[in-house]
């Protein structure tokens, strides 16, 4: 799959009657990967650690000297390396050519044929935590069977990073399957839980690269998957579901399974298309919003134990807004894009009262007029500037909020039907877009 974690195996055979001097087992990677699509004119990826390295690093420093081995007569060394975590992206879908090159032995190997397929993304989960975006997806399969898979990226390019496939469900399970992942409200350590729900039940599993510790049972749970979930203890994940009758129940997952916590009535019953976000604090209470019947955002905050601390929903917003969202830790501050489909503003209405409103310029004419529903907020640390983003005309645009001012990204044009933009940063300055993209997966580029 494009994004998927993809190791490939290379064998260096001493074919010769006499010793030779071969790239070191143990050292720094001397191959050349070049993936090259079978179609005319298609991509070409060329890809190798010492590449993956000079991108990454911050310092500009020579990459050591290469190292080699003697190899007898007839003997053969291995070395596997995934050449998907070389990359800065998912691949293209589609067929392609594999060689692997040793230039210092004037080496190339026979080609072997991969086929790159798009991620089918049914659900997508992917927060920041702790300097890490945290993602989790379910896919779904051409036989209908769904995987789900999980990345973690924790260097400063959300695009660093590989999915790999930690759960496949049983066949025969039936209906949509919703994931979340689960970020830090405090140092939780002990690996990175997720959920997901699936035909009126909840399971959860906690990973860690390519590892699965655990996988509970599953506990019944019918509604609406909350996401993301929260790390609220050391080893300790609390997750939500929001029944159609607006009944909340959440559970805890730990070492010895997932159980059900506190159960709740949100007091107020959210259309069943109706966006639902919560935000978490350290001492794991609560805050809830959600679009009521007449498309106004309403909020209602609950203690650690599931006590009610407002005593009915409040409405934040007189009405309906074109967008809005909730940070999912740090101040519970609700922000909201109103406008009229030429002129736009960013309202930030706090728990306490507290509001702000930011006029947004028009669009550029590139957009086209053609504004649609994907866009996202978000907050920066002290002393740089918060970042609307917005997808428009099938391109991506961004402005900062203390210079509203709308720029356009050069990364390369979005398709039609996008969905799930939303805005990420890893060091609270730098902000890029993530989305799904039908027909290859998720796709992510650098605001400007």
């Amino acid at each position: 799959l494009s994004g998927q974690s993809l190791p490939v195996r290379t064998i260096f055979d001493n074919r010769s009657a006499a010793e030779i001097q071969v790239p070191s087992e143990n050292g720094s990677s001397q191959y050349l990967y070049q993936l090259r699509s079978q179609k005319e004119g298609g991509p070409v990826y060329p890809l190798s650690e010492e590449i993956a390295f000079d991108r990454r690093s911050p310092d500009r420093v020579p990459s050591p000297p290469p190292e080699t081995q003697p190899l007898d007569a007839g003997g053969k060394v291995e070395r596997i390396e995934d050449i998907a975590d070389f990359a800065n992206e998912g691949f293209e879908p589609g067929k392609y050519w594999l060689t692997v090159e040793y230039d210092a032995g004037g080496l190339v190997s026979p080609k072997s044929a991969v086929t790159i397929l798009p991620m089918n993304v049914e659900s997508f989960s992917s927060f920041t935590s702790d300097g890490h975006l945290s993602s989790v997806l379910a896919h779904r399969r051409l036989d209908g069977r769904v995987m789900i898979l999980h990345r973690e990226s924790y260097v400063r390019d959300p695009r660093e990073g590989v999915f790999y496939v930690l759960n496949l469900l049983p066949p025969g399970a039936s209906g949509p399957v919703s994931v979340a992942t689960a970020i830090d409200v405090i140092p939780a350590g002990n690996g990175r839980w997720f959920a997901w729900t699936q035909a009126g039940s909840i399971t959860a599993s906690n990973a860690w690269g390519d590892k699965i510790m655990l996988t509970t049972e599953p506990v019944p749970a019918s509604g609406t998957l909350l996401s993301p979930g929260f790390q609220i203890a050391v080893g300790t994940a609390l997750f939500g579901v929001v029944s159609s009758t607006g009944h909340l129940e959440t559970f805890l997952a730990t070492a010895s399974g997932l159980k059900k916590h506190w159960e709740a009535d949100l007091g107020g019953v959210p259309p069943a298309s109706a966006k639902i976000l919560w935000n978490a604090q350290s001492d794991a209470s609560v805050v809830v919003a959600w679009e009521d019947p007449n498309g106004r955002i309403v909020r209602r905050s609950f203690g650690p134990d599931g006590h009610p601390t407002d005593a009915a929903p409040q409405p934040i917003t007189p009405g309906r807004s074109m967008a809005w969202g909730l940070p999912a830790t740090g101040a519970p501050t609700i922000w909201a894009v109103v406008g009229d489909g030429t002129n736009f503003a960013l309202a930030r209405l706090g728990i306490a009262g507290e509001r702000s409103l930011t006029r947004l310029p028009a669009f550029p004419p590139s957009a086209g007029g053609n504004i649609g529903p994907d866009w996202d907020f978000h907050d920066a640390k002290p002393g740089a500037s918060g970042c609307v983003a917005s997808i428009a005309g099938q391109k991506l645009y961004s402005t900062r909020i203390d210079v509203p001012s709308w720029k356009e990204s050069k990364e390369p044009v979005i398709r039609e039907k996008v969905r799930g933009m939303h805005v990420v940063t890893l060091n609270g300055r730098g902000m890029w877009a993530e989305w799904i993209e039908p027909g290859y997966g998720i796709r992510r580029a650098k605001l400007p």
